[in-house]
C-alpha cells in the first residue's frame, strides 16, 4: 500500500510496500477517520479559536498518533528495512503557524536586571528565576543579567512564551528552559529585539543548550532572535523542533538547531554559525523520527561539521539555502531527497550525501565546491536544475553503510571529536590538498598517496575547477551559470579543511554492485569534476533529460565511469573528458558515439545531429581528448558531428557499444571496463 504525504512538495519521496508499512498505513487510515468524524461532529456548532486543544489540526493528530504506535528497534538496519518516507509528519501544526497572542489575558513576566517579577498567574518569580508551572501565555520584557526562565507544567500541557524585547544571559544553565511540558511555542513579538545566551558550564547534567527544552519546541512569530550557545548546542529539543518565522541568529559552540525527534522549517529568516552540525535531527531507533525537512524561509549555515544532518531522511522542499560545511553540506544517514527550493553549497566533503537514496525532483540545487557531489547508493535525478563543481567525482553511486556505529549517533550527549592535527587537510601553496609538513595526511589506506595521476593535459593543480559555463542547450538555446559563482576556494577559504585530493584508480573491473545505481529520467544536470564526472560501482540509466559533464583532463579518471551497464533511453547527453579511462553506454534504445575530438578550457563544444539540430553546447573548463554524445531522436546509424571552435568531427552513432574511439565516421565505443587497467582493445583512439 502505497501512502502519499499531504506536502505535494514531498508526494514525489520514495515509498516501500513492506508488511511493517502496510501496517503504519492501516494505522494512519483509522486515525485520519477518527479524526474526521471529530471534526464532522463540530462543524457547524461553534467557532473555536486556534489555539483550542479539542479540534486538532491534521499535524497534531499524526502528532499524537505516532507516539501511541511509536516502535523501537534495535538496529539501525532494522529502522532502514522499516523506513518509509511518505509515513513521515511533515506537517506544520495551526499553532506552529499562528503567532497571534492574546495580550490582555496573558500573564506578564518583567525582567529587571537581577530580579523578576509576574503579573498574572501561572508563573513564579524566586530571584533570577521565573519558574512557570501552568499552561498558558506569558509575555516576558526586560534583562535578566544572569538568570533564566524555567518551565515546569504538567506533559499534557502547551505553554506559549512571548519574547517581548528580552534580553537574558544565564551562567550556569539555559537561558530558556523547558523541562516538561508537551509543547513549549516561543514567539518573537513584531518589531522587538530578543537575545538568550548561557555560560560555558553547565550545573544539569541533563541541560545542553541556550534554549533546551524536553518537549516539542516551535519557534514563530517575527520579531528577531539572537543565541548564543557557550556551552554546547543553541536550540534543542528532545522531541520536535519546528522554526515558523523570525529573523534567528545562532551562534554556538556545538549544534545550531537540534531536534532529536526532527526538524521541521517552513519560515523564518534563520542564520547559523556552528562549531559542529548546523542543523541536526539523530533519532536512530524510530523509522519515523529523525529527519529534517525544510519548506520555506531563508537559511544560512557556517559549519565545522556538516550543514545538514539527519539520520534518516534529509528532504528540501522550498526556501532559499546557503551552506558552508567543512564535512558535507547535506548528509542523510538514510534517504534524502530535494524537491523544491534555491540550495547553495560549499564543503570540505560531499554536497548532497545520503547512504540509500537520493531523490532530485525539482528545484536549484548549486554545489560551488565540494570533494564529491551527489553520493549515494542509488541516484536518482527526475527534475530540477544541478550544477556541480567537485574536486573528485561529480556524481556517485556507492554502496550504502548501514552499521549502528555511524557518525550520526542517537545520544544527545555527546561532545565534538577532535578533527585531526592542525592542517593535516589544508590547501598548500602548490594547489594540492594534505599536510603541510609533506606526511601522508591523504594516503589511503594502503599507504599511496591520493594524488591524481599524471597524464596528458593535467591541470595544473588540485583546486577545486571553475563552475561550468552551463551551455547546454536543447534546440541551439544555451543556458548561462548564476554569474556570482564558479570561484575556486582560495589558500585561506572553506575548503582548506578537509577533502580528498582528486583521482584515485577506484574498483577493479568485474566488482559490479548491482544495488548501485545512478538514474536520470529528467531536469538538467550540469557537472564539472577532476575525478569522475558520472561514476557508479553498479549501472546506469540515461532515460531524459539533459546531462552536460567537464569532466577530468587526467587519464586516470573519466567523464563517465561505471562497473555494470550503462543504457540510454531518451535525454540528451555531451560528456567531454580524457581519453586513458573513456567509457561509452554499452547499449540503448537511443544511439549514441563516443568521438576522438579534443580541446582546451574555453573551447566551446557543439553537437548536433543528423539534421543539422543541435543536441546540446558545452564550453569546455579544462583540457579534454573525447566528446560522448548521445540526443533525443538519433537512432543507429545516424551521423553526429561534433565541433570544437569550429574544427568539425563526424561519427555514425550506435545503439550497441563497440571497441574504439571514433575519429569520424566510426561507431560508438562501447563500455569497458570502470577503472583498472584496461584491455589493450578497449578505451584507445580508433
Amino acid at each position: 500500500m502505497t501512502r502519499k504525504t499531504t506536502d505535494s512538495r514531498c508526494e514525489e519521496g520514495s515509498s516501500r510496500t513492506d508488511f511493517v508499512g502496510m501496517l503504519r498505513g492501516a494505522g494512519l487510515l483509522l486515525s485520519g477517520c477518527a479524526a474526521a468524524v471529530l471534526l464532522f461532529s463540530v462543524a457547524g456548532c461553534s467557532v473555536t479559536d486556534a489555539d483550542e486543544p479539542s479540534i486538532a489540526s491534521t499535524a497534531e493528530v499524526l502528532e499524537e498518533n505516532a507516539s501511541e504506535k511509536s516502535v523501537e528497534y534495535a538496529s539501525f538496519e532494522e529502522v532502514a528495512a522499516a523506513f518509509d518516507a511518505s509515513a513521515l509528519n511533515l506537517e506544520y501544526s495551526k499553532r506552529d503557524m499562528d503567532a497571534s497572542f492574546d495580550e490582555s489575558s496573558a500573564t506578564k513576566i518583567t525582567l529587571s536586571g537581577d530580579s523578576a517579577s509576574v503579573s498574572g498567574s501561572g508563573a513564579v518569580a524566586e530571584g533570577s528565576t521565573v519558574t512557570i508551572s501552568t499552561a498558558g501565555t506569558y509575555i516576558v520584557s526586560g534583562n535578566l543579567t544572569d538568570g533564566s526562565i524555567t518551565v515546569t507544567t504538567s506533559e499534557n500541557d502547551k505553554v506559549q512564551i512571548v519574547l517581548n524585547g528580552v534580553k537574558i544571559a544565564c551562567s550556569s544553565g539555559p537561558a530558556i528552559d523547558v523541562q516538561s511540558a508537551d509543547k513549549c511555542f516561543i514567539t518573537l513579538a513584531e518589531g522587538m529585539q530578543n537575545s538568550l545566551s548561557d555560560g560555558g558550564a553547565f550545573t544539569s547534567e541533563d541541560a545542553n543548550a541556550c534554549i533546551y527544552a524536553t518537549c516539542d519546541l516551535t519557534i514563530n512569530g517575527s520579531g528577531s532572535l539572537d543565541v548564543s550557545g557557550n556551552y554546547r548546542h543553541g536550540v534543542f529539543s528532545k522531541d520536535d523542533l519546528v522554526v515558523y518565522g523570525g529573523s534567528i541568529n545562532v551562534s554556538t559552540v556545538e549544534d545550531g538547531l537540534n531536534g532529536k525527534d526532527s526538524v521541521k522549517i517552513g519560515a523564518g529568516d534563520i542564520s547559523i554559525d556552528s562549531g559542529a552540525d548546523g542543523v541536526k535531527s539523530s533519532k536512530s531507533t524510530n523509522p519515523e523520527k529523525g529527519f529534517v525537512y525544510v519548506s520555506g524561509g531563508s537559511l544560512s549555515i557556517d559549519a565545522e561539521d556538516d550543514g545538514i544532518q539527519a539520520k534518516t531522511y534529509l528532504c528540501i522542499a522550498g526556501g532559499s539555502i546557503e551552506i558552508d560545511a567543512a564535512d558535507d553540506a547535506l548528509h542523510s544517514d538514510l534517504e534524502g531527497a530535494l524537491n523544491g527550493g534555491l540550495t547553495s553549497v560549499r564543503s570540505g566533503d560531499d554536497a548532497f550525501h545520503c547512504e540509500t537514496k537520493l531523490e532530485v525532483n525539482d528545484g536549484s540545487f548549486v554545489a560551488e565546491a565540494c570533494n564529491e557531489g551527489y553520493e549515494a547508493e542509488q541516484v536518482v535525478v527526475n527534475g530540477g536544475d544541478t550544477n556541480i563543481c567537485a574536486l573528485d567525482d561529480a556524481m556517485n553511486a556507492s554502496a550504502a553503510d548501514l552499521s549502528d556505529d555511524s557518525e550520526s549517533s542517537d545520544a544527545d550527549t555527546s561532545t565534538i571529536a577532535p578533527s585531526g592535527e592542525p592542517g593535516a587537510n589544508v590547501a598548500q601553496p602548490d594547489g594540492s590538498i594534505g599536510a603541510s609538513d609533506g606526511s601522508s595526511a591523504n594516503a589511503d589506506s594502503n599507504g599511496q598517496q591520493n594524488t591524481a595521476p599524471q597524464g596528458a593535459g593535467q591541470q595544473d593543480s588540485a583546486t577545486s575547477p571553475e563552475l561550468p559555463s552551463d551551455d547546454g542547450a536543447q534546440g541551439g538555446q544555451a543556458g548561462e551559470a548564476p554569474s556570482d559563482l564558479g570561484h575556486a576556494p582560495d589558500v585561506q577559504g572553506r575548503m582548506e579543511r578537509g577533502g580528498q585530493a582528486p583521482g584515485g584508480q577506484g574498483g577493479a573491473p568485474g566488482a559490479s554492485d548491482s544495488n548501485c545505481l545512478i538514474q536520470i529520467n529528467g531536469g538538467k544536470v550540469v557537472l564539472d569534476s577532476q575525478g569522475d564526472g558520472v561514476d557508479s560501482n553498479g549501472n546506469v540509466e540515461i532515460n531524459g533529460g539533459m546531462l552536460l559533464v567537464n569532466g577530468p583532463s587526467s587519464d586516470g579518471n573519466g567523464a563517465f565511469d561505471y562497473d555494470g551497464e550503462a543504457t540510454i533511453s531518451g535525454g540528451s547527453v555531451l560528456m567531454a573528458g580524457a581519453v586513458g579511462m573513456a567509457q561509452s553506454f554499452t547499449s540503448g534504445t537511443q544511439a549514441f558515439a563516443l568521438v576522438q575530438a579534443s580541446g582546451s578550457a574555453g573551447s566551446v563544444i557543439e553537437a548536433t545531429d543528423a539534421d543539422g539540430n543541435v543536441i546540446a553546447t558545452l564550453t569546455a573548463t579544462k583540457a579534454f581528448g573525447c566528446v560522448l554524445v548521445s540526443g533525443a531522436g538519433v537512432s543507429d546509424g545516424d551521423t553526429i558531428t561534433v565541433s570544437v571552435d569550429g574544427a568539425v568531427t563526424t561519427a555514425t552513432a550506435s545503439t550497441t557499444g563497440t571497441s574504439g574511439i571514433a575519429t569520424g565516421g566510426l561507431g560508438g565505443m562501447g563500455g569497458g571496463p570502470a577503472k583498472g587497467n584496461r584491455p589493450e582493445s578497449q578505451g584507445g583512439p580508433a
